[in-house]
């Protein structure tokens, strides 16, 4: 077969550069924007942090003379030249300083649970060979604190004798912090925090001894006839014991949520409720007044031109998108306040269902970008920092309307939109989370019965449905709930 040229023709869609750096933009969240636009400020000298001043400084920086004609411009674009073709820029001093000034009052990137571990066991008098068991031990440890692996194994694997691992694991829970590391199960981390906490001898530490099973099963009655004490006394060891933390590593894993630092705040007017954009922490640039002259500068050369102006588009770009992204959430987060106005008076459980089609609809934009926007911003409210996506609540189907199960029915004083047949599951998990806190201790509610419940108060809501909402609010099955006679 002879080889031929063929020319045919197909479509593909390619956003242009600007709008794909504003729906980059558009889905950054504060901090992550900071970042971003500290690497742009690197990589274009057009770029400027602008930082509001007081009006006074502002006056006096107006009364100061222009700048020496050609000479200082022709200095710093040399200087920057000079440095724009290495690997690694510096920024302006200006710039430099500013964005110090920023990162200063950002938190420092938290010390990893290992680390800490590490300082302390190098702290301890101990010999090579004990620090090295020591090393090898808490590398072992898992995110919560915890040896899963048998010491006979461990001790197999670093070619040590038994006794002497045992007697560095010892020292390890004796004297690092924090108090329980290095337990190998639930019942020594507990006990050696009582140890740690002079409390070796009491009710609570020989529960933990002697009856583990029976704390775990909540049998007061039972613990009080084999400890020899009253209900009342094994009662208050039992929340002694529930004051301990289980997880001694926690403090340094991801169970605890990080600094956020929130995109919008809702603030309060004289008769409503605003939402503003977060003006501490959102960034303002401009464009560099001493590089935007010299490329209008006929002295400037034609290369150094070229470059000054794909900086300058660049530049432009990427301050537009910033405007864009602020217009659009301020714009969502000033449209969520208006439909979910019951939120801010009642909090989380008067939250109504909503979806992103309903606001895009309203504030006239697409789906996609109300869903770009929203991911990972946060808004500062009266009740806390929420997500922006938990204030679009799924629904939950209920009954016909006007029906005594139907969805305008209203519950612990949070309505809910008349005609729509849905509830959020907000509110549902509210009610869960209520029925529990008011149960019988000896009898728990079953999720069945947590259902049933649910339906007197004219919300439907099936078993497995009860059974999700109760796992994603941390709350343990009746079973484990009782406390047992």
């Amino acid at each position: 077969m002879a080889l031929q040229t063929r020319q045919t023709t197909h479509q593909r869609l390619l956003l242009a550069p600007n709008i794909t750096l504003a729906l980059e933009v558009l889905r950054m969240p504060m901090m992550e924007l900071h970042i971003f636009l500290r690497q742009q400020m690197e990589d274009n000298p057009l770029l400027e942090m602008d930082e509001p001043e007081p009006e006074s400084e502002g006056a006096a920086e107006e009364k100061e003379p222009a700048e020496p004609a050609e000479t200082r411009l022709d200095e710093e674009w040399s200087a920057h030249w000079q440095q724009s073709t290495s690997v690694e820029r510096e920024s302006p001093d200006q710039d430099r300083d500013e964005l110090d000034g920023f990162l200063e009052q950002q938190p420092a990137k938290p010390q990893s649970f290992h680390e800490w571990l590490l300082l302390q066991l190098g702290c301890q008098p101990l010999s090579p060979e004990e620090s090295g068991l020591g090393e090898a031990l808490l590398l072992r440890l898992d995110e919560h604190g915890y040896l899963d692996d048998p010491l006979e194994t461990l001790a197999a694997e670093l070619h040590a004798p038994l006794p002497k691992v045992e007697a560095v694991l010892t020292l390890i829970q004796q004297r690092l912090d924090p108090p329980g590391v290095g337990a190998r199960n639930l019942r020594e981390c507990l006990m050696l925090q009582l140890e740690r906490a002079g409390a070796g001898g009491g009710l609570a530490y020989r529960i933990l001894r002697d009856h583990f099973k029976l704390f775990i099963q909540h049998h007061l009655n039972a613990l009080a006839q084999a400890m020899g004490s009253s209900p009342q006394e094994v009662d208050a060891a039992c929340a002694e014991l529930k004051r301990l933390d289980p997880k001694p590593g926690r403090l340094f894993s991801g169970d605890l949520p990080p600094c956020v630092v929130p995109d919008l705040v809702i603030v309060r007017r004289e008769q409503h409720e605003d939402v503003e954009l977060n003006d501490q922490a959102a960034p303002r640039l401009s464009l560099s007044r001493t590089y935007a002259r010299m490329l209008k500068s006929p002295h400037t050369p034609d290369d150094a031109k070229a470059f000054l102006a794909a900086k300058f588009r660049q530049a432009t770009w990427l301050i537009k998108a910033i405007e864009e992204r602020n217009t659009t959430l301020l714009a969502i987060g000033r449209c969520l306040i208006s439909l979910q106005r019951e939120f801010v008076v009642h909090g989380p459980k008067a939250l109504k269902p909503l979806t992103q089609a309903q606001v895009a609809s309203l504030i006239g934009r697409h789906a996609s970008t109300v869903s770009r926007a929203i991911a990972g911003k946060t808004i500062d409210t009266p009740y806390g920092i929420f997500r922006l996506e938990q204030l679009f609540p799924s629904g939950i189907p209920q009954g016909r309307v006007g029906h005594p199960e139907g969805a305008d029915a209203r519950a612990n004083g949070a309505p809910q939109p008349k005609g729509s047949g849905q509830v959020s599951d907000a509110m549902i998990k509210e009610e869960i989370r209520r029925l529990i806190a008011e149960e019988d201790a000896h009898r728990p509610f079953s999720d069945e019965a947590l259902a049933r419940r649910l339906a007197e108060r004219h919300l439907t809501v099936a078993r497995r449905t009860v059974a999700k909402y109760r796992t994603a609010l941390r709350i343990l099955p009746a079973h484990l709930r009782r406390r047992r006679l």
